[in-house]
């Protein structure tokens, strides 16, 4: 019992880690990509794939940016799940390096 309590702590310990720095990276590049363009050419197709255990469906996203630069940048996102169409999207994007952005929901705000 006491070996099992022992390795249900570390367990817990590891998983704890990992939440905390996956958090950490996500909230240091939300502060890094300050800088905000319209997500231009937006199309969501639905798609389905199969996750391992079973079917799954949500959307492939295709759509591009304009950088302060006026340097075009497409993206395509596979297997997307949270996706909603009642939604419109913006890029948020590192001014120094593009290349770092992500997509989020038009009132979320850039660098915070």
């Amino acid at each position: 019992m006491r070996n099992y309590v022992i390795v249900l702590g570390l367990v817990a310990a590891i998983t704890g880690g990992i939440v905390f720095f996956v958090l950490r990276d996500n909230q240091a590049a939300s502060r890094r990509q300050t800088a905000e363009a319209a997500a231009i050419g937006f199309v969501a197709t639905p798609a389905t794939w199969f996750n391992g255990d079973e079917n799954e469906e949500g959307h492939t996203l295709t759509f591009a940016f304009v950088d302060g630069q006026n340097n075009v940048h497409s993206r395509r996102m596979d297997e997307i799940t949270w996706y909603d169409p009642a939604k419109t999207y913006k890029v948020c994007y590192n001014p120094a390096d593009p290349k770092d952005h992500k997509l989020y929901t038009a009132d979320h705000k850039c660098g915070s």
